[in-house]
């Protein structure tokens, strides 16, 4: 009788287990599916920007309102999504389209602007944000004196890092205005941090050479 009892006792947790191994695995497969969707979807959205913005650099006619000349300019900021430049680091292989804003939805199809700063391609104190496990990966093999392009309608801008750093969340100051044109890229820290990442890592890098007239406008300004 006893015998009995224990059979059917290991039976229930055997079956007990089974069913938690089923649901592990089912839970397992919702979790990679979900990061696969957001992962297509990052790069759908990116595709999609590059058009929209090669468009945009091929053609000087059809300069957005934010590269508009400053008279023609309303003070009305770009819609949060709208592709603005690209932004590329060529030694650890970056190349992402910068889009406006720094809200979730945006930072999950690229890089955003931070809207408290100069668009990219303005003087003063440039933000970018994006985030530690996707657009922003690369930026953990960074190095001081690494070379970033910045391709906008307005203008090509090059800038060289000059410093990185890792700060808390609460440090602002790294984009409040400067008098110097320069770049800050933002992402959280440490890079592969499992859940919320307690800190933020911080590129700063100096302009390097006077704003280069975009694709189109060169070729533009050569015609009789």
């Amino acid at each position: 009788m006893q015998n009995t009892r224990s059979r059917t006792s290991a039976g229930r947790r055997s079956g007990f287990l089974r069913a938690l191994a089923y649901l592990l695995v089912i839970a397992g497969g919702a979790a990679l599916g979900w990061c696969a969707a957001m992962i297509a979807d990052g790069h759908i959205a990116q595709w999609v920007a590059r058009q929209q913005l090669e468009k945009t650099l091929s053609d000087p006619d059809s300069l957005t309102q934010p590269y508009l000349p400053l008279a023609q300019r309303s003070l009305v900021s770009p819609e949060n999504g709208t592709p603005l430049a690209e932004l590329s680091i060529p030694r650890i292989g970056l190349s992402v389209v910068v889009l406006q804003g720094s809200d979730e939805q945006t930072l999950r199809q690229g890089v955003g602007h931070i809207e408290s700063t100069p668009l990219p391609g303005e003087s003063g104190n440039v933000g970018i944000a994006g985030h530690r496990d996707s657009f922003f990966r690369p930026l953990r093999n960074v190095q001081v004196g690494d070379d970033i392009m910045l391709e906008t309608p307005a203008g090509n801008v090059h800038y060289r890092v000059s410093s990185y750093r890792v700060v808390s969340p609460s440090e602002v100051s790294v984009i409040h205005p400067t008098s110097d044109p320069v770049l800050t890229l933002v992402t959280c820290f440490p890079f592969y941090f499992v859940g919320a990442a307690p800190d933020r890592f911080i590129v700063r890098a100096n302009l390097v050479d006077d704003r280069r007239p975009a694709r189109g406008q060169a070729a533009s300004a050569d015609a009789p």
